[in-house]
């Protein structure tokens, strides 16, 4: 057992499948969703699926916002009587203000305590990625907790996966990056009247473009090599080279259960599965995106 009992939080962009999340013991804090002026709360008001569907008919383009401070406070003090430390895992400051949201919670958490009671220490950690890359950050660290791992040891594990986790996805149209003023219009109706298909990355933290495909499965193409030349790196640096691999879709199960069958059979992986993308990325990407998030041990 572990010295320390460890409390893990993580925001509903960190998306890890939910059977994930229970077995594993997952505190989560929904990020807040807007469409066409009614709010609701990532994963608790409104399922990732029903978001990309009502995205698709939506008279304006849907906002996100970080949770507020309280969110993550309710949360910490739910878990207080039964943890010595609490772990609070978030997607990137790059991406979003969770990150400082979460620093704010904790500062109060701790401060606020009633007089002559004691309230474990919260650590909040930028994870630096994003989605389902943060997923599988969290699923680690949830595991580590569960094997019995020391508060350093967890800690350690935390910043070796995320160091490691990469995400690449494919769009399917660039209707909602030209909306949300990410593309120039002009290059994004020419790129569009080619059928191209952009490619975005997460890279230090920030989504940047990652080349187009001339299809979906010259995207997964793509997909696969990446993992394949890290893999191969990997291998040559003297590691055993066990990879991870989750792939996520924004209301594009079918694409995304293809593209999980193609990573099965063609990199043998020692875990894998299929989970939805967040809708705090999704709601600048539009439904249609497929892609991974992977790292190599």
């Amino acid at each position: 057992m572990s010295a320390d009992r460890i409390g893990l939080v993580a925001d509903s962009s960190c998306v890890i499948p939910d059977e994930v999340r229970r077995e594993l013991k997952v505190e989560v804090v929904p990020l807040d969703l807007e469409i066409d002026g009614r709010s609701y709360r990532d994963g608790v008001d409104l399922a990732p699926d029903e978001f990309y569907e009502k995205m698709a008919t939506a008279k304006s383009v849907p906002r996100t916002s970080q949770p507020a401070p309280g969110a993550f406070i309710e949360v910490f003090s739910r878990m207080a009587p039964a943890v010595d430390r609490i772990l609070c895992l978030t997607l990137s400051k790059e991406l979003s203000g969770t990150f400082n949201s979460a620093l704010q919670a904790a500062r109060i958490f701790s401060e606020d305590a009633p007089p002559g009671a004691a309230r474990p220490p919260v650590q909040v950690v930028d994870t630096r990625v994003a989605a389902a890359a943060a997923g599988l950050v969290v699923a680690e660290v949830a595991r580590a907790v569960r094997a019995g791992a020391t508060w350093d040891q967890v800690l350690l594990r935390s910043c070796h996966v995320a160091e490691r986790a990469r995400l690449l996805v494919v769009v399917d149209t660039l209707e909602y990056l030209i909306r949300g003023g990410h593309v120039p219009k002009l290059a994004g109706m020419a790129a569009a009247a080619l059928r191209l298909k952009p490619m975005v990355e997460l890279v230090e933290g920030e989504a940047v473009p990652a080349g187009v495909a001339l299809s979906i499965d010259h995207a997964f193409d793509v997909m696969l090599r990446r993992i394949t030349d890290e893999r191969g790196a990997t291998q040559q640096s003297g590691r055993s080279a066990r990879l991870h691999v989750a792939v996520m879709h924004a209301g594009a199960a079918g694409r995304a259960r293809q593209l999980l069958a193609l990573v099965r059979d063609k990199l043998t992986p020692v875990e894998s599965y299929l989970t939805d993308f967040t809708p705090a990325m999704g709601a600048h990407t539009g439904p249609g995106l497929v892609g991974v998030a992977y790292f190599v041990d």
